[in-house]
């Protein structure tokens, strides 16, 4: 395994992204989802991969995973409540993820 931070492999993998490098970014995402198969920018990250490499529902069920993880994770620390008004840079964050998640999903769903 990679002594590499996680973190750093998922700008690497962005990077790639950015660039249009689908199946570099991919292969970087497939490295981040190894050393931690629960990370939630990896899954999401991965999604994009696979949509820019026309792999649509490969994209789907990263996507899908992805919104597992926040909603999990958001329900984790905030209960069953539909509502996060915490005022807290995580409350955003999982918020946000959930919304960008959630638009992949219906643009892919709906093409």
């Amino acid at each position: 395994m990679s002594s590499e931070p996680v973190e750093a492999m998922i700008g690497t993998a962005w990077r790639y992204e950015r660039e249009g490098q689908a199946d570099t970014s991919i292969a970087e995402f497939e490295r981040v989802l190894k050393m931690d198969s629960n990370s939630m920018d990896g899954h999401y990250g991965m999604g994009m991969a696979l949509r820019r490499a026309g792999k649509k529902e490969q994209a789907i069920v990263s996507f899908q995973k992805a919104l597992e993880l926040v909603e999990n994770a958001r329900e984790k620390r905030f209960g069953k409540s539909n509502t996060i008004d915490h005022g807290t840079i995580e409350d955003d964050r999982y918020m946000m993820l959930a919304r960008m998640i959630k638009q992949r999903l219906s643009e892919l769903q709906n093409s």
